[in-house]
């Protein structure tokens, strides 16, 4: 029987189980440099990208959370302007006594204080939505980003002349008409450009979704460990070191024989 290899063998196959058995423990089957340094420098690589995609994907959320606060805050200023057009044609019937008139004036002017706090109050995470014209930039990857457009809603309204509307009078409450539907086309116009950003983060959630997938599903074909394959290996790493041990055991009853003759 040829013994001189056998402790050595027997070391081997003990690590490669301890390998097995970390492999399975932790499913994956590369856990250190040692096991495939190459591709746990493609695993890093995956999973850095993997996690931008991630990153960006909740930015656009948050993204389109803010612009669905926007447009709900344009909702609320359309309703009320809507009720100050439907007060303002009532204001214009000549039944009315200027009594009545007043009485609609306050209700509008009320409406009008209305709009202006919702104007004043929207915002998202500490970030004022309606007070200033510019573009609140969602960053989606290092590439690119979808801005969401802001308007100054107050100085806009105002010069459209929703806060001077007087319906005391008959003229005053039909010169209301036309600037309430200037004012209802500027709503919309605003909740249009809202729309379209919203659409583009939806179709940017979905395409960073779809990368973070296969971005994942890439990772996982170098890391993840193959259970069937391993609990195989398992056995018959086993079988072999079992079969060392054996080796190592006859090896040393022999050994002690030869000691024993020459005694």
């Amino acid at each position: 029987m040829n013994i001189t290899g056998t402790q050595p063998n027997l070391i081997g196959q003990t690590d490669k189980s301890d390998n097995i058995l970390k492999q399975l423990a932790s499913g994956k089957k590369i856990n250190s440099a040692a096991d495939d340094a190459a591709g746990l420098a493609i695993i890093d690589r995956l999973t850095s990208e993997l996690n931008g995609q991630m990153q960006g994907a909740e930015n656009a959320y948050n993204g389109l959370s803010l612009a669905q606060t926007a447009d709900s805050a344009y909702a609320e200023i359309g309703t009320a302007t809507e009720r100050i057009r439907e007060l303002s044609l009532q204001a214009g019937s000549g039944i009315l006594t200027d009594g009545d008139r007043q009485a609609i004036q306050g209700e509008i002017t009320e409406l009008t204080e209305h709009i202006g706090e919702v104007v004043n109050n929207s915002n998202f995470a500490g970030v004022d939505l309606l007070s200033s014209d510019g573009s609140i930039g969602i960053t989606l990857d290092g590439q690119s980003s979808i801005g969401v457009d802001t308007h100054d809603v107050a100085t806009d309204l105002n010069g459209l002349g929703l806060n001077a509307i007087d319906v005391t009078t008959q003229a005053g409450a039909q010169n209301a008409l036309g600037v309430l539907d200037t004012v209802t086309e500027y709503v919309g116009t605003n909740r249009g450009e809202l729309g379209a950003s919203q659409n583009r983060l939806d179709a940017g959630i979905r395409n960073l979704n779809q990368q973070a997938e296969n971005l994942a599903a890439a990772r996982g074909r170098i890391e993840d460990a193959d259970f069937a394959q391993l609990t195989s290996q398992r056995v018959t790493n086993d079988i072999l070191q079992q079969s060392q041990i054996a080796m190592q055991g006859q090896a040393n009853v022999n050994m002690q024989q030869a000691v024993n003759l020459l005694s």
